[in-house]
């Protein structure tokens, strides 16, 4: 549930997630607006095939759309050894940004067992992001869709590099969170 500020500010919290080197890290450091905490390392096992460094606990950053929202992102590390760190972050969030290296069979793989493990830990709304989508068909989305079980709306491609893809990505997760309270609050 979505929190209000002492300023008025609606504060809501995603978790953005997914497996190595899909572009949590970057997609944050695209769009938010204070300096981003991250807890990167230098990668020493099979991620240095990869790159250089890895997130070992979270990225933060904050993002705002406009002058009534205030996004808090918060990035998960990709490797499944780090899952503890997955349900910490998604304690009280509102919604899950899940990234994807869509060239890379690999991850496409991977991500269906972090969406399972979030599904098994709490009932959210989640938007899928695949990165690196030039790289193969545009059919490609509809096919992680159908993979996943999640409606082909809900997966969109996006250069984590581009601010705007990724603002685009985390406003319509945000658009979902607000109708899905919005039924909620009609319901009861």
């Amino acid at each position: 549930m979505n929190k209000i500020s002492a300023a008025g500010k609606e504060i809501i919290k995603l978790v953005v997630a997914g497996p190595v080197n899909a572009g949590k890290s970057t997609l944050i450091r695209s769009v938010s607006d204070v300096p981003v905490l991250c807890t990167n390392e230098l990668a020493t096992d099979d991620v240095a095939v990869l790159k250089d460094y890895t997130t070992v606990a979270m990225d933060h950053g904050l993002f705002y759309p406009d002058g009534n929202r205030e996004i808090h992102l918060y990035g998960t590390p990709g490797q499944r050894r780090f899952d503890f760190m997955w349900d910490i972050l998604a304690e009280g969030a509102a919604g899950i940004v899940l990234l994807v290296d869509g060239s890379d069979p690999e991850s496409v793989n991977e991500l269906g067992y972090i969406r399972g493990h979030f599904d098994r830990q709490c009932a959210l709304p989640v938007i899928v992001g695949v990165s690196r989508h030039d790289a193969v068909a545009a059919s490609h989305t509809d096919s992680i869709a159908a993979d996943l079980g999640i409606e082909c709306g809900h997966v969109m491609a996006v250069d984590p590099r581009s601010p705007d893809d990724s603002k685009l990505l985390l406003l319509h997760l945000c658009d979902r969170i607000s109708k899905r309270e919005t039924a909620g609050a009609t319901a009861a």
